[in-house]
């Protein structure tokens, strides 16, 4: 028997059809999930009373708005398919109204204790001191320091230097460099008055860099710490621009670890900082001669940024507000991968209880710095800032940041 062709095709798609309804392609179905993190802020004016937290998607909806208590860890938790977050806390110092923002995009923030007031160093009571360096020669220049920092006046006369500086109690130690001569010395200092014989003095170590063409403005520091991993004291034994044949100078005997910091400013009027801690001071430096990044629109709602090769791992922009109605400091921390955003719309939408009736019409940038160090990521990074313990530690080892202000 013959099919007619017209209803051959009718039925043939009706079957399809058929087939259609009964075996649709399933869409991805989205996880949500239960995410709980622990956080706390310690703000830097102590009187700070509460902050606020507000957590929000990638897509700018908004997870999470509470406000907290500072200086305590609090156990949140909220519900999102997604792993990472943007994280945003605004407090008011309650003695000058200024509003203190910082938002961190995309990123897991568990277990973080942003401590704003960190310090590496312990405080001991001091005494005026005053030592001779007997059998010195006559000095053009004077590197000294305590374990405790601080200023110092010297003289000179017949052949000594009288040097007078508050001394740590109950025992102290001095380093003293004559940069002209290349000569330093180590001295415990127990008592008011100290006499100390410079004739015993060793020769200093010199490094001399090789910088990129058009650098300027060059200094060199470098600390030095008596115990590997103890940073509570810290004496400064370079703080210099560089002399004539040299860029630091350091000694040979009593500092078991070395932090050396490097600045210039390139020729475009970027400001470079190099670190890099460890048992020695390192003979060369991975300087670039131009800025990672460039910055190429800064408007209130439309930030843009390029990066070159020598791509960072995370930047921070500062953003400034001096309007009547909201004058404050906003901190924002990005990836490299995040190279437009729009500061204003952002922050409308968080719909923060702290800023209602604020305006934002007097946002602008201020400064961009960005951060690169080997084998970290953004969130490597800002778990580093933001953990006290790694902090402390100095765990980040090695690293640069470029900046520049707008």
């Amino acid at each position: 028997m013959r099919v007619n062709k017209l209803t051959a095709l009718l039925l043939s798609l009706a079957f399809l059809g058929c087939n259609k309804d009964k075996d649709p392609t399933p869409s991805p179905k989205v996880e949500v999930k239960d995410i709980t993190f622990n956080f706390r802020l310690d703000p830097m004016p102590a009187a700070t009373e509460k902050f606020e937290l507000i957590v929000s998607q990638k897509d700018g909806e908004v997870l999470l708005d509470t406000l907290l208590a500072p200086r305590t860890a609090h156990a949140l938790s909220l519900k999102s398919a997604d792993d990472k977050f943007n994280i945003t806390t605004i407090y008011s110092d309650p003695a000058t109204n200024k509003y203190a923002l910082r938002t961190y995009i995309q990123v897991n923030p568990d277990n973080w204790h942003i401590d704003e007031n960190i310090s590496y160093s312990e405080w001991g009571e001091t005494e005026r001191a005053t030592i001779h360096y007997t059998n010195a020669p006559y000095w053009d220049g004077i590197q000294f320091t305590g374990k405790q920092g601080g200023t110092f006046g010297a003289t000179y006369s017949g052949g000594s230097i009288i040097l007078k500086y508050q001394r740590l109690l109950p025992t102290d130690l001095t380093y003293l460099l004559l940069p002209e001569s290349g000569k330093y010395i180590f001295a415990e200092i127990t008592s008011p008055e100290t006499h100390v014989d410079f004739s015993h003095a060793s020769t200093a170590v010199k490094r001399r860099y090789t910088k990129p063409a058009g650098a300027t403005d060059f200094i060199s520091i470098l600390f030095g710490y008596t115990k590997a991993g103890d940073y509570r004291k810290t004496m400064t034994l370079t703080l210099s621009g560089p002399g004539s044949d040299y860029d630091l100078q350091f000694p040979t005997t009593m500092i078991e670890e070395f932090e050396t910091r490097l600045l210039y400013t390139d020729a475009e009027g970027y400001r470079h900082t190099y670190v890099h801690n460890g048992a020695t001071v390192p003979t060369e430096m991975p300087f670039i001669a131009k800025s990672d990044f460039t910055v190429t629109k800064y408007e209130a709602n439309d930030f843009q940024i390029k990066f070159g090769e020598n791509k960072p791992n995370s930047y921070t922009m500062v953003w400034n507000s001096e309007d009547t109605n909201l004058d404050g400091k906003w901190n924002i921390y990005l990836s490299a991968a995040e190279t437009a955003f729009k500061p204003k719309d952002f922050l409308e939408k968080l719909n923060a209880k702290s800023l209602k009736g604020k305006s934002l019409a007097g946002l602008s940038l201020n400064s961009l710095t960005s951060y690169q160090a080997k084998d970290y990521t953004h969130q490597s990074m800002q778990d580093y800032y933001n953990t006290p313990e790694l902090y402390l530690k100095k765990a980040l080892r090695e690293y640069r940041t470029i900046q520049r202000y707008y």
